[in-house]
């Protein structure tokens, strides 16, 4: 029978897969182990800013590299393999280390996301990209389905403490680096070689005027876009137990995987910015959720809908940026997509953990959900998909 995609979109997804067991059995975890250690909302807001935001500062290096070098694969498994190391590093219960350690493991994913996705690109026709990337994306947030149901079952039955738990949690990872990531090429063997062109530049005036648009509208969007954390964190003031946090955490990626499926199909049959306009509109009403909401019970169900809005923006939101570039540059502007992000993520934790120490978490909530309708607006200067496509083809 044969398959939809190639065997490298699946290999990527099972990597991502088993990283991220390990990732989910850790992250959702972190709130807690900094309780434990004495640190708050604003040590948290400095921890993940400055973790997410280097990563995908990272991200724009290694997609110009990657473009330079042709060795996305190398880069792919070494950023995984440099994530990996760090993490054992968090079963220090010293504040410092756990920062540190925190840093590097999102510095690991900036060096393989943009090389990865261009292996994606390289391995499905450009018709098919949003749903490719919702292949791979579905497969990823599986693995959040799998990671925090296990570290919720060791927490209640064995009382396992955190250090012991996240040294634990690295086997997944380790498994997949050594079984899979050997199977995974460089580019698929149905991609046709193109002639040599200069190496791309790693310069703003180099970018297409469609992606200097879109850098600007995705940096407004990741402002509004604090750490996931803080939703938990939320969750444990209004009551949340220790071991119901990865279930969670479990919740929130589970609607993740589902909708990634419907952003990939609906980026590539209806509009890449019709499907990142909706997503961003259920954001905004999810954070107005979370700044009146008094309930716990209610809180279930708004980190449903915050994962489903993750995982229908996030195809269409990589899909986009591919198209636009050209195809010996693709890597680098991958990279400045990550980029833009990323420069938004660094103020948007940062702000929002000083908001909720100073001031209390609705008015940070509020904040978010009010610049993430800017983000909205923007789009409409953003010009269609369906153009770029036909300009693509001309």
């Amino acid at each position: 029978m044969r398959r939809r995609f190639s065997k490298n979109i699946y290999l990527l997804g099972l990597l991502s897969l088993f990283n991220d067991v390990t990732g989910d059995m850790i992250t959702p975890l972190l709130p807690a182990y900094l309780a434990t250690l004495g640190m708050g909302a604003g040590f948290l807001g400095v921890m993940e800013g400055l973790a997410n935001s280097l990563s995908n500062i990272t991200m724009l290096f290694a997609g110009w590299l990657a473009d330079r070098s042709r060795k996305n694969r190398s880069l792919t498994i070494g950023g995984y393999a440099v994530s990996q190391v760090s993490r054992f590093f968090l079963a220090i219960p010293i504040p410092g280390v756990v920062m540190a350690a925190r840093i590097f493991d999102r510095i690991g994913k900036g060096v393989h996301t943009a090389p990865r996705d261009r292996i994606i690109t390289d391995s499905a026709d450009k018709a098919r990209w949003g749903q490719a990337f919702g292949v791979q994306r579905s497969m990823d947030h599986a693995g959040g389905l799998i990671g925090p149901p296990i570290a919720a079952w060791l927490i209640s039955a064995y009382a396992i403490g955190y250090p012991h738990l996240f040294l634990f949690a690295c086997v997944p990872s380790i498994v997949a680096l050594v079984f899979i990531a050997p199977a995974i090429r460089e580019r698929d063997g149905h991609a046709q070689e193109v002639a040599v062109e200069a190496p791309p530049k790693l310069s703003w005036r180099a970018l297409p005027k469609p992606m200097k648009i879109y850098i600007a509208v995705v940096f407004v969007s990741a402002l509004s876009t604090p750490s996931e954390l803080f939703l938990i964190l939320k969750m444990q003031k209004l009551g949340l137990l220790p071991f119901q946090i990865p279930l969670a955490w479990f919740l929130m990626t589970l609607f993740t995987m589902i909708a990634a499926s419907l952003g990939g199909v609906l980026s590539d049959r209806w509009s890449r910015r019709r499907t990142m306009g909706i997503g961003w509109i259920l954001f905004a009403l999810v954070y107005l959720g979370f700044a009146w909401n008094r309930d716990l019970h209610w809180s279930w169900l708004l980190i449903a809908a915050y994962g489903f809005h993750t995982g229908l923006v996030e195809p269409a939101e990589r899909a986009y940026p591919a198209l636009v570039a050209s195809e010996s540059a693709r890597a680098t502007v991958l990279g400045w997509y990550y980029f833009a992000y990323g420069m938004g993520l660094l103020p948007a934790s940062l702000i929002f953990g000083v908001l909720w120490d100073r001031v209390g978490p609705r008015p940070a909530f509020l904040l978010n959900a009010a610049l993430t309708t800017l983000a909205v607006a923007g789009l409409f200067f953003l010009p269609s998909d369906r153009k770029m496509n036909r300009l693509g083809e001309g």
